[in-house]
């Protein structure tokens, strides 16, 4: 009997302890100022990125939902139902919209939404925490006591643009009608990049990146907007220093379970060696940290070293900038030394201890901070029409349409044609040679009275209004300037209407050396890596759009007709058969003399039916159905 009663309270303690420790998961939601960025995008980061690394792991799990361009309303169809199921009593959800609701959407649907997503999180027994959007760093200054304007060179930056307009008054409004907890980003990133001024925002905190710092952006970046390692790591320890001292005793509850931080002092010596150099502060252990600094003219940097004098080696391989190092903070407190011509290594002292108190709120002044001079900034709208590389979207990789060519004036074999319904894709592997932001026009065409819209989407999302060209034969080109990886990357064309997309003919980057990838063991091919040989009377000149552009025209060098294949000159071809589940049934490499041969297919296949059938030549293909009967 004793023996009975003791399993029966070792099993029910136990079941006691996992009720007990089950995990907090927070749920971080938001858009390209939150998200994940692939190594592409290096230093590009999102604020819930590395925000697990606050937390210790064996009592909260953090969860990045962020999706770049998203905005409340589009966020809460498309996003919020795979959370929604997930949720559990004790969990915490972050909402943070408002960046591209001004775009893509209207402070109706704001409310609507964010109120949503708040409210289905308390009922689910979870704690919603609204966060207003962080401030672009879009620095003004003071005409008057009430009015403030664009600098001239005269002025030192003393105000910060209030991009988002209603936006963050409205997720204030939700927090205080839900009895929700509220971060004011708005509020405290404002004073976060007063506090350190213009220049170290734009260069240490988002992503205005010199010529030569990182092989992602070879030729530098200009964007205000976005947060660079740093930047995204101040945020989320700004997010983490309000929920130490949150009114909601929820949220105060949470930050018991914080890690331990821990502090990074950094020096320079000689002393006033620099114009700017990162400034001290906290971090958990494992958080990664980027070491900068930038000499005075004159001045000669040999290198950061840590307080133990060993010189710093970079745990990044895209960083190439001499004056920057990057490290994974350690579990002890420590400092880093930018040494000049003169100057020494600064030996740690300290104990290493993790840090008992924390600030309480943001200042608008920082001792460690130098003021800046006016930095002219261009936050207008242009596109470079100037394609560099022009890609066929006749056969995509993968998608819910059809490759035709069944009207006039296309430019290549012919061009997709999305299939009628909501979400129909096509998808394009590509490889970009640099990160940044660049121009893609897209070729296209359809009849009809109601735009288009479609979602470019490179890892963020990109929402472009295609209008009627009046005629499905009459073509015209619309823009949009995307932020490209460095790196290989999946270009999808999203349909968001009934409709499906317009036509796609063609499509193209203002930037040399994109080349598109092909399925594994063919070969990369860049834009115009085609065979011009052929006999075909077309123009290769380009074609002209209603918009004066020119498209560069593709040479139609074989043509699938049924099981007979046409080439205008001997060739290699890798032939693939499917049956109509999408099953491989065959893979077959051929070489092929000019003129039109007959694929033997029915050597290959033997069971009656109808096939699809795939021909790739070099970075060109054909598809079509053939059907085996007797």
């Amino acid at each position: 009997m004793f023996s009975r009663i003791w399993q029966a309270v070792v099993i029910a303690t136990m079941l006691f302890s996992v009720a007990v420790w089950a995990k907090i998961t927070i749920y971080m939601c938001g858009d390209s100022t939150m998200q994940d960025w692939n190594d592409g995008y290096y230093p590009k980061r999102g604020i819930g990125q590395d925000f697990s690394a606050f937390w210790n792991a064996d009592f909260v799990n953090v969860v990045n939902m962020g999706k770049g361009g998203t905005y409340a309303m589009g966020y809460y169809q498309n996003f919020w139902p795979s959370i929604k199921s997930n949720l559990k009593s004790g969990d915490f959800v972050v909402i943070q919209f408002g960046i591209n609701d001004r775009t893509y959407s209207n402070e109706a649907d704001f409310v609507t939404a964010t109120t949503a997503m708040a409210q289905e999180a308390l009922d689910a027994g979870a704690t919603p925490i609204i966060i207003n959007p962080v401030r672009r760093s879009d620095y003004r200054c003071s005409v008057t006591s009430e009015r403030y304007s664009v600098c001239d060179g005269s002025m030192v930056p003393d105000s910060i643009y209030e991009s988002y307009h209603g936006y963050p008054i409205r997720a204030r409004e939700i927090a205080a009608s839900l009895g929700v907890p509220l971060i004011d980003m708005d509020t405290l990133s404002r004073n976060y990049l007063l506090s350190v001024g213009q220049y170290y925002a734009l260069h240490y905190v988002n992503m205005y990146l010199d010529a030569g710092e990182y092989t992602t952006y070879a030729k530098g970046n200009s964007d205000n907007l976005h947060l660079q390692q740093n930047g995204a790591t101040v945020f989320g320890r700004i997010v983490t220093e309000q929920m130490r001292v949150h009114s909601d005793a929820k949220v105060r509850a949470l930050s018991k379970y914080l890690a331990p931080m821990y502090q990074l002092t950094v020096k320079v010596s000689p002393k006033g060696s620099d114009s700017t150099t990162t400034i001290s502060s906290y971090y958990p252990a494992g958080m990664p940290v980027t070491l900068k600094t930038i000499p005075k003219a004159g001045k000669t940097f040999e290198g950061w070293f840590d307080g133990n004098g060993n010189k710093c080696g970079n745990t990044s391989s895209a960083v190439q900038s001499p004056y920057i190092c990057t490290i994974t903070m350690g579990n002890a407190s420590t400092q880093y030394t930018a040494v000049y011509s003169g100057g020494s290594a600064e030996h740690y002292t300290g104990d290493g201890a993790a840090l008992a108190t924390f600030p309480t709120g943001t200042p608008k002044t920082l001792e460690e901070a130098k003021p800046s001079d006016v930095v002219n900034v261009d936050t207008s709208v242009t596109y470079n029409k100037d394609i560099k590389s022009w890609f066929d979207a006749y056969a995509p990789d993968s998608g819910n349409g059809f490759s035709e060519n069944n009207h006039l004036d296309f430019s290549g074999e012919g061009f997709f044609n999305f299939d009628n319904s909501l979400g129909s894709t096509a998808n394009y592997q590509m490889l970009f040679p640099a990160a940044g932001y660049v121009t893609m026009g897209i070729r296209y065409s359809f009849s009809g009275s109601a735009d288009r819209e479609v979602n470019v989407y490179l890892d963020h999302d990109y929402y472009v209004t295609f209008k009627s060209t009046g005629s499905w034969d009459v073509w015209d080109t619309a823009w949009v300037n995307v932020d490209l990886a460095n790196g290989e990357e999946t270009l999808k064309l999203i349909s968001t209407t009934y409709d499906g997309g317009p036509n796609i003919d063609a499509f193209g980057f203002s930037i040399a050396g994109v080349q598109r990838i092909l399925a594994p063991g063919d070969t990369v091919y860049g834009a115009g890596e085609v065979d011009t040989s052929s006999t075909d009377s077309t123009d290769s000149t380009g074609v002209n759009d209603s918009t004066g552009i020119s498209i560069p025209q593709i040479a139609k060098v074989f043509q699938l007709n049924g099981n007979k294949l046409t080439l205008a000159s001997a060739a290699n071809v890798n032939v693939k058969i499917f049956d109509m589940s999408g099953r491989m049934m065959a893979n077959k490499t051929l070489s092929l003399s000019k003129g039109t041969s007959e694929l033997p297919i029915e050597a290959w296949i033997s069971r009656l039916g109808v096939y699809r059938i795939v021909v790739k030549k070099g970075a060109q293909m054909q598809s079509g159905n053939w059907a085996l009967v007797r």
